[in-house]
């Protein structure tokens, strides 16, 4: 997600500094825009005051997280301290700047409530784990930093990302690398069903974000595209690409089924429509035909 917002910033004429600890990924993921982005590698959860004050950002893109659910679940201390903890340290190092005119917050579906409806944005939170717990705690400190600065500051609730370059091992990247692996592809749970949508339109709707909150409002708004689509309805979509000369063969991976998973999963995004006149461009089929041609960024590693 994060080159596709540098890309859509360059494509503005912005200056972009990258502060990123490449533990995921790779600066070859920026291509041939690399050389026209100032790259920091540094942790998140501490001395971003010098980097923040040396390049004196108009708008601060927080994006920074663990938010492969296996590696929350794996190493919870480490998604608290990312997610939660280098939360704080970007604020703390925003506050002490006078030249931020907002802070953007990308934040995640996972902290509402489960439900079998479209959340609207004042549905109820309540997150079934670790990494949802982390980003609700993340969005509380964003909105304390607003009250107590009176920055605008938006909160980006997004629901699944896909899309070329995938610097995490998600349900569409390890697919499509089984599928041209021309192995048995294996499957975890296939009858959950999520709101997919498109990296591009996610970069479109953080910026668009940005600048609502640059006068000073502050919201917190989904990032979906209102259609979910099960497990099974993916794997059709994939085997139907040009790409795909015969269907591959399917098997049930019992290490890939979560021991905690919500069953549905889907955005209102009437707000963000009617606040940002934003709404994704990019149908489902041609974002998968995206991805398929670059499922995975450099430097990735599989699991």
């Amino acid at each position: 997600m994060g080159s596709a917002l540098v890309r859509r910033l360059l494509a503005d004429g912005c200056e972009v500094v990258v502060v990123d600890d490449l533990s995921r990924g790779s600066i070859e993921n920026l291509g041939s825009i690399k050389e026209q982005v100032t790259v920091v590698q540094q942790d998140v959860t501490g001395g971003l005051g010098q980097a923040l004050a040396s390049c004196r950002p108009d708008t601060i893109y927080h994006l920074a997280a663990v938010h492969f659910i296996p590696d929350c679940d794996a190493d919870p201390q480490r998604c608290l301290r990312v997610n939660v903890d280098g939360t704080r340290a970007v604020l703390e190092a925003t506050a002490a700047l006078s030249q931020p005119m907002s802070v953007v917050l990308a934040s995640t579906a996972a902290v509402y409530a489960p439900a079998d409806w479209a959340h609207h944005e004042d549905d109820p939170l309540g997150p079934i784990d670790v990494y949802g717990y982390s980003k609700r705690w993340a969005e509380e400190l964003a909105r304390s930093f607003g009250t107590r600065t009176g920055m605008g500051v938006g909160i980006a609730r997004l629901f699944n990302v896909y899309g070329p370059g995938e610097t995490n091992p998600h349900f569409i990247p390890s697919i499509i690398s089984q599928f041209q692996a021309g192995e048995v592809v294996r499957l975890g749970n296939l009858s959950s069903k999520r709101d997919y949508v498109f990296v591009d339109d996610v970069a479109e709707a953080l910026i668009r974000l940005a600048r609502y909150c640059a006068s000073g409002q502050s919201a917190t708004l989904n990032v979906g595209t209102g259609t979910a689509y099960s497990g099974h309805e993916v794997v059709r979509a994939l085997a139907g690409l040009p790409a795909i000369s015969a269907n591959p063969e399917l098997a049930t991976d019992p290490s890939r089924i979560r021991p905690v998973d919500r069953p549905f999963l889907q955005a209102n995004n009437n707000l963000a429509q009617k606040v940002l006149g934003w709404a994704p461009n990019t149908s489902f089929e041609g974002g998968l035909q995206a991805a398929w041609e670059r499922p995975v960024g450099a430097g990735v590693i599989s699991s």
